[in-house]
């Protein structure tokens, strides 16, 4: 066995690495959504043009089989300290050490970067102790710790919109695609304050300070990578955005839709705004991609007011997300 960088762009080892990972990923949980293939590959093949992350990809081969794989992000702008690590082995290759030499190959590459905080995330269905996982027994036999919790909330399509009005003064402006530019700065103040505000436990990152131009070069990678980009703004009495909501249709699996960020700015909760935005992109989501079939999102447990507004539309727990973190220096 031996572990070898991927190349990306040589298909007869991104093919089998990519297998691997998906079956990794995917072993043992409820209705999993794995990042597709074309995402996943395109944002390796075109790391260099991402200033904001260093993205690599390894993995563990035995001749021309691999056993099992580790994604390594590491942030160029926030969080220099950080690195978020992924590692995926299938069940038939598990007690062989293999996730084990990753893990540490992984460690290695992000020390000799300066990285102190690793993170990743660990998916169980329901209720699940961590420690009757896999992959929970195996980050908690190599130092992680579990510093916050999120359910993932799946909803089934077509799905009955609760009854909501829009307040007086306020309206909604939506599309498909990237952001038109004269929203930009606006929609990258907001993604600031969410980053500020949304429940993040005890993982000790950085929320990132977005601009209008990162928005824009971001949204044009997702849409690159195949992604269907699914957005609805609310507009307050003075006609500038105070709360949106966003989609992301995977162009490989476009049953599964990603529900990303909902959020709504202090000054303005308390009107119903976030359900006049969810409702605003199901609206758009139903109409551009009838495809659709399942929507997935995850909520903090602690993040009690949209948790009530999830449940208004029919969203059901299926898993919980632990944000694992392992402090190296």
């Amino acid at each position: 066995m031996k572990i070898i960088e991927l190349d990306p762009h040589d298909s007869a080892q991104a093919g089998p690495w990519y297998a691997a990972m998906r079956a990794g990923a995917a072993a043992g949980r409820v209705s999993p959504l794995v990042t597709g293939e074309t995402a996943l590959l395109s944002s390796l093949r075109f790391n260099d043009s991402n200033p904001n992350m260093d993205r690599r990809g390894f993995g563990v081969w035995d001749r021309d089989v691999c056993l099992g794989t580790a994604l390594l992000d590491l942030p160029q702008r926030s969080n220099p300290t950080a690195a978020e690590l992924d590692v995926n082995v299938p069940p038939q290759y598990r007690g062989r050490g293999v996730g084990g030499a990753l893990l540490r190959h992984s460690l290695d590459v992000a020390g000799s970067q300066g990285r102190t905080l690793i993170t990743g995330e660990l998916n169980i269905p329901g209720k699940q102790a961590i420690e009757d996982s896999d992959g929970g027994r195996f980050l908690l036999r190599h130092g992680f710790v579990s510093a916050h919790t999120e359910e993932r909330l799946m909803l089934e399509l077509p799905a009955t919109v609760p009854a909501h009005d829009v307040p007086d003064g306020y309206s909604t402006v939506a599309w498909v695609g990237v952001p038109p530019a004269r929203w930009l700065d606006s929609f990258a103040e907001m993604q600031t304050l969410m980053g500020r505000d949304v429940p993040t436990g005890d993982l000790g990152l950085e929320p990132p300070v977005r601009t209008g131009p990162e928005v824009a070069a971001g949204q044009q990678r997702l849409a690159d990578q195949g992604y269907g980009l699914v957005t609805a703004l609310v507009l307050g009495p003075a006609g500038s955005p105070v709360a949106y909501s966003m989609m992301f249709v995977p162009g490989d699996d476009p049953a599964h839709v990603i529900q990303d960020d909902t959020f709504v700015l202090r000054a303005h909760r308390g009107h119903g705004l976030g359900t006049v935005a969810k409702a605003a992109n199901l609206g758009q989501l139903t109409e551009h991609f009838p495809q659709t079939r399942y929507v997935h999102t995850w909520t903090a447990e602690v993040n009690d007011a949209m948790r009530t507004i999830n449940e208004r539309f029919g969203f059901r727990a299926v898993e919980t997300m632990h944000a694992m973190k392992l402090v190296t220096g």
